[in-house]
């Protein structure tokens, strides 16, 4: 059966998310602990495909106030995605469950009702442990709010946030401006308002709903991002833009960008990530495949920029544009895994999120039907 247009950028952007999140997340433990894009390459050459990984067991601290966090052991097959795919794929449930837009609390309720605390640090990251803890304490009268919760984390600027934003994007399809307002909302349950995770999050939202405008372009998705974040955050973003055009290369670009970033932050932030993951739209011009290779390669936050940048361009471009042996072997590591929350297959996910989509569109065209009735109707 012929699927439409709109299915198409929905599946490419769950598809495209979960290919970074999983061809990333393979090179992240030599990237990330200071190697960067130099690590990568003198440990596997240049990566262009899935590799296995090992998550060892071990303790870790995020930041110098941080508490001890437990990653369990996991051998993970060539294709198997990690953290920040399970938190979106909950996002994803949540707005599937409302049947459109989604609030703080919505997501809250899935994360309280879904993830199982003791498998914390296998796929869900460990800190995710705190806020599930906060969720689900006391009764209803006594429970901390939802959208205060982020503001007690000890990691403001954490890229998971935005690592799992997309699906905003997609039910906002087409609009920026709405799907900044509500991923700055969302974001709350892990980020403090203001933070760097909740504009890194505007960032995202704003890039993928414009990525389904049909007129859409890589310049208006960049624009509709830089449009709607603070100031501040719309220079880093451009200050990593003119990197990319003065290095127009997915391999020249590497060590600018970590001379650029790694001097004042040893580990990336979510607006250093989301930037990087603009910076690889703008080279790849959109491509699905050269820009999660690109972001693979880049060293830094490898799984977060790549699984940030995949629901951008797998919206662009749509499924046709994301390839199919990725897509697959991405789906056979999910239907392997016994401790994934993934349980639908993303094919199948895609016609559930584009139906709710497509009831969200027929709402909107009520409501403009609706006020132009009143708006060819004389008054009194």
């Amino acid at each position: 059966m012929t699927k439409s247009a709109l299915f198409e950028k929905v599946y490419g952007s769950i598809a495209a998310a979960n290919i970074g999140s999983a061809m990333g997340a393979a090179v992240e433990w030599v990237s990330v602990p200071g190697g960067g894009w130099q690590a990568i390459e003198d440990t596997f050459g240049w990566v262009d495909g899935f590799l296995p990984w090992v998550q060892q067991e071990r303790d870790v601290r995020y930041w110098n106030n941080s508490p001890r966090l437990r990653y369990q052991h996991m051998d993970m097959p060539p294709g198997m995605t990690e953290d920040g795919a399970e938190v979106r794929y909950l996002l994803t449930l949540a707005m599937l469950e409302k049947r459109g837009r989604v609030t703080v609390e919505d997501v809250a309720e899935v994360f309280a009702r879904d993830i199982v605390r003791d498998d914390i640090g296998r796929l869900v990251n460990p800190h995710i442990k705190i806020h599930l803890d906060r969720l689900r304490a006391g009764d209803e009268q006594t429970r901390i709010p939802p959208r205060l919760l982020g503001a007690l984390t000890p990691w403001p600027g954490l890229v998971d946030a935005a690592h799992m934003i997309g699906p905003v994007g997609i039910i906002n399809a087409g609009d920026a401006y709405q799907a900044a307002l509500d991923a700055g909302d969302v974001a709350l349950l892990l980020q403090p308002a203001a933070s760097g995770g909740v504009e890194a999050c505007k960032l995202v939202a704003a890039a993928t709903a414009e990525a389904f405008s049909p007129t859409a372009s890589v310049d208006s998705i960049i624009g509709a991002a830089l449009d709607n974040v603070s100031v501040t955050t719309r220079e880093i973003v451009e200050e990593t833009l003119e990197i990319a055009r003065k290095h127009p290369d997915i391999r020249d670009i590497r060590e600018p960008i970590r001379q650029h970033f790694a001097p004042t932050y040893p580990y990336a932030d979510a607006v250093e990530t989301a930037a990087e993951a603009l910076a690889l739209l703008w080279i790849s011009q959109g491509d699905v495949r050269e820009a999660i290779v690109g972001a693979t390669n880049l060293g830094r936050d490898t799984d977060c920029i790549a699984g940030c940048l995949g629901q951008i361009v797998g919206a662009y471009g749509g499924i046709g544009n994301v390839p199919s042996d990725w897509t697959e072997t991405v789906q056979a590591a999910l239907d392997a895994n016994d401790y994934t929350l993934q349980s639908t297959p993303m094919a199948e996910l895609a016609e559930q999120v584009t139906a709710v989509l497509e009831e969200h569109i027929d709402a909107l065209a009520g409501r403009v039907d609706a006020l132009q009735q009143l708006r060819n109707t004389v008054g009194s």
